[in-house]
């Protein structure tokens, strides 16, 4: 396994699971990690307004069913994998259940709530929910950066926060 596909709570060890992100605050709220997707991708050259608005929709959505369903924010985390030309965040909650809701187009258009977990999987790339060793679990998502990756603002744009 490269350092790029390193799980989030791999060898950075509590620290990461608690939502440390490499000299920035913890991540404990939406608004939180909203910032720091912002953060991250201002690392690099090119227009990724559309990524970010994106992003942070589905990292709000999962951030905030980690609070009301999911026993809280256990863990967060968000890198940029230049090799594979994408975002990737991790987000961990304490319930081993996995996110469940219908399609948008199945669901009556009337009823409140239920389609948080649609949109993530509309928004993101890809999604992936593991299993936890200490119970929970750990959803990722990716989304891809297209052709304006090219640029780097920092040197550290490829590095795991």
């Amino acid at each position: 396994m490269s350092p790029a596909d390193a799980p989030a709570t791999g060898p950075a060890g509590p620290e990461r699971r608690r939502g440390t992100t490499h000299g920035r605050p913890p991540v404990r709220t939406a608004g939180q990690a909203r910032a720091h997707l912002a953060d991250l991708l201002g690392r690099l050259e090119g227009d990724f307004g559309r990524l970010l608005a994106d992003a942070q929709l589905a990292v709000t959505e999962l951030v905030v069913n980690a609070h009301r369903h999911g026993g809280g924010l256990t863990g967060f985390g968000a890198r940029l994998d230049l090799e594979r030309g994408c975002l990737v965040v991790d987000v961990e909650d304490g319930d081993e259940r996995h996110p469940v809701g219908e399609p948008l187009d199945r669901r009556d258009p009337t009823a409140a709530g239920g389609r948080g977990w649609a949109l993530v999987q509309i928004l993101a790339s890809t999604c992936h929910i593991d299993a936890l060793p200490q119970g929970g679990k750990r959803i990722r998502v990716t989304f891809p950066l297209g052709r304006a990756t090219a640029g780097r603002r920092s040197p550290s744009a490829g590095a795991e926060t």
